[in-house]
């Protein structure tokens, strides 16, 4: 262990003094030099690290879904539906009433987590299937691509640089 004071190595046990009512964990010189031994009711080990049980992690979605194309809307009629102000469901939710009011004005898309949230306090629903848009449907058949970089950049002469 280290002196909090000089970073010395510190030979034996450390000693705590008590600096501006903080309590240092020093060496002997630095005990005998600065503060006073502090009271043993003020030195405090770290307590052991509890058991507390992790928040559940969001879970992730089981196959790739996506919001309904009218969040906004559907979750403005189900709250006021059930009669219930933004403050109150933003509450319920443990969210801002900010943040609520900007997914029902479709200027923020809810994660997962507060969709499936809205899903279960709402009764209604927002998450979907992804929808797989077929590949060259648009063209008939035929694969449009851009330029290549030999397309773009202009090729020099051996001479020159």
């Amino acid at each position: 262990m280290y002196c909090e004071i000089c970073g010395r190595v510190i030979e034996g046990d450390p000693i705590p003094i008590e600096v501006d009512n903080a309590v240092l964990y020093v060496c002997r010189g630095c005990a005998a030099r600065y503060g006073k031994r502090a009271p043993p009711q003020t030195v405090q080990k770290k307590p052991p690290q509890s058991q507390k049980a992790k928040p559940p992690s969001p879970r992730l979605p089981p196959v790739e879904v996506e919001l309904v194309e009218n969040y906004g809307e559907v979750i403005r009629v189900a709250r006021q539906n059930l009669g219930l102000s933004r403050e109150a469901l933003a509450a319920m939710l443990g969210v801002k009433e900010t943040v609520l009011r900007r997914v029902e004005a479709g200027q923020l898309q809810p994660d997962y987590a507060l969709a499936k949230k809205l899903e279960k306090a709402l009764g209604v629903k927002l998450l979907v299937e992804a929808k797989e848009e077929a590949s060259g449907a648009k063209s008939g058949g035929k694969v449009e691509r851009g330029l290549t970089l030999g397309e773009v950049v202009e090729i020099r002469e051996d001479g020159e640089k």
